[in-house]
């Protein structure tokens, strides 16, 4: 017995380096198409995850103008800063063929936003309130509080990951890049053995997202993805014309307690090309829990 254990043992000694090689092996053969599949079906997956889990977003703003003299420090140039506190979470309303993220801001510099109560029971208590409506309502109480001349509500962390959903994959053109390091600071994914970085570029005629008056503003960006498993460590969204330039990047980490990943840090940055002013900002997310509604005399209770 005591020789059949320590062959067995050393078998697996030997075997072992040679499974590993075979799995490193197995992710450079794999295609493209094949590495977005398997990250398209994580990325539904993790969607119906994360619906009705409730983040903690920190959220630093900060928006300058240069007064139309080309720098930060010249007469008539401004700048403001702005800290929110919010629960963000994943929104599908009924009859909507997507999730939307809600940014249901409680604070503002330290402030507490008083008319909360009012708008959560307007948004989800409402029976006369449409699923058009509702989408409109969740779009603007998120943006409600964005500092900056860039009229924005694209600044949610999870809105990059629409794009690889089945739905959405066909608008795009994707391939592999090169370049692995992250925009705006954020850490390239470390201890990965087999990590992809993907380009992507929107090719649709219409455009998911829009600029002023309904123009049309094709996003690009790329995405680093785990190419075994699919799972999506960062994305990055990169908007851009004669008028604005954008870019979010957002990192994801597994959470013990939620047993999947979820965004722990947006960082973004944006200019408008014509008023030579621009904004920046940096969110932190924490606290995820459950999402519960409690209906107490048609107020909305937050745990």
């Amino acid at each position: 017995m005591t020789h059949r254990f320590t062959g067995l043992a050393a078998a697996l000694v030997v075997a072992l380096p040679c499974f590993l090689v075979s799995e490193a092996a197995e992710a450079q053969e794999l295609t493209l198409n094949e590495v977005l599949a398997r990250t398209t079906s994580y990325v539904d997956q993790l969607h119906d995850q994360l619906q009705g889990v409730v983040m903690e977003e920190i959220y630093e703003q900060r928006a300058w103008s240069t007064g139309g003299n080309g720098y930060r420090g010249a007469l008539g140039a401004s700048y403001q800063r702005r800290t929110l506190r919010s629960d963000y979470l994943l929104i599908q309303p009924e009859g909507a063929d997507r999730y939307f993220g809600f940014r249901d801001v409680f604070e503002v510099n330290g402030d507490p936003v008083r008319d909360q109560q009012d708008r959560l029971t307007e948004l989800f208590l409402d029976s006369s309130v449409s699923s058009e409506r509702q989408i409109a309502g969740i779009l603007r109480d998120s943006a409600r509080f964005n500092i900056g001349d860039v009229v924005r509500n694209i600044n949610t962390p999870t809105l990059a990951l629409l794009f690889l959903r089945s739905d959405y994959r066909l608008r795009f053109e994707f391939t592999r890049s090169r370049n692995q390091s992250p925009s705006l600071g954020v850490d390239e994914p470390k201890g990965l053995r087999n990590m992809w970085v993907v380009e992507y570029t929107e090719t649709w005629p219409t455009t998911i997202i829009g600029g002023r008056e309904g123009r049309n503003l094709p996003a690009q960006g790329r995405f680093w993805i785990e190419a075994s498993s699919g799972r999506v460590l960062v994305t990055e969204l990169v908007l851009e014309d004669s008028e604005v330039d954008s870019t979010i990047t957002v990192k994801y980490q597994a959470d013990e307690g939620m047993g999947h990943l979820v965004p722990v840090e947006m960082r973004e940055r944006y200019g408008n090309r014509r008023a030579a002013s621009g904004s920046d900002g940096t969110a932190t997310y924490s606290r995820f829990r459950r999402f519960q509604v409690q209906v107490d005399e048609s107020q909305p209770v937050r745990n």
